[in-house]
């Protein structure tokens, strides 16, 4: 493998640990799990539940891709990309505005 398949790898493991870690501090605080459902009621919370639903999406979709893979194939190869391009981008987005790597 080259150098820059580690940085891509790198940066998804980044993107996916962020979403677990922010899902289950979510799930601590408020007691649910951060789902796009939940952005459908407006009290004081839904900034902050934005954001959880925003960062958290990845694993949701990985989660969810997982679980396609024996009902359709199709369907679970689209969410898992999904789920690993935003996390991709979300993982490079952490490390270069937090961690200073270009």
């Amino acid at each position: 493998m080259e150098p820059h398949h580690f940085a891509y790898l790198f940066a998804i493991a980044v993107g996916l640990v962020a979403a677990g870690f922010t899902g289950s501090l979510w799930a601590v605080v408020a007691g649910e799990f951060p789902r796009p459902g939940h952005l459908a009621r407006a009290d004081v919370a839904t900034p902050l539940r934005a954001i959880a639903v925003v960062v958290s999406a990845p694993a949701l979709l990985l989660r969810l891709g997982l679980w396609y893979v024996e009902h359709n194939p199709f369907v679970a190869l689209l969410l898992l990309a999904l789920g690993l391009g935003w996390s991709f981008v979300q993982g490079v987005f952490i490390l270069a505005t937090f961690f200073g790597f270009t």
